[in-house]
């Protein structure tokens, strides 16, 4: 595990928890989820995306997250290069606001 400031030199996996407050407004939710749905579809400058939703056991605790988003990129300039596109950059404008949180973080991809 290395702790330096220097960006790995192969490719690097972006994975993001969102969290939806189960009271959230059914219209909002519908299109924050299409939105989401079109995003990891459309995974611009991603080798490949995924996109999983909770099992919902336990939906009203609060460290649960709803959905879960993996992204594979060959560099980490493709990566910078996916945070700057119209449709990532779309997509945290118009559904941030109605996330209850989400957080991600960036890692080596192995193999």
């Amino acid at each position: 595990m290395t702790t330096d400031d220097t960006p790995p030199a192969g490719p690097i996996q972006h994975v993001v928890h969102i969290r939806l407050d189960p009271s959230l407004d059914d219209g909002v939710r519908r299109s924050l989820e299409a939105d989401l749905h079109r995003l990891v579809d459309e995974h611009p400058h991603a080798l490949r995306a995924s996109l999983h939703r909770d099992l919902g056991r336990r939906p009203n605790a609060p460290v649960s997250a709803t959905w879960m988003v993996s992204m594979d990129f060959a560099s980490m300039a493709d990566f910078e290069a996916y945070l700057a596109h119209p449709t990532h950059r779309d997509f945290l404008q118009t559904h941030q606001p109605s996330m209850a949180y989400i957080t991600a973080i960036q890692v080596p991809l192995e193999g």
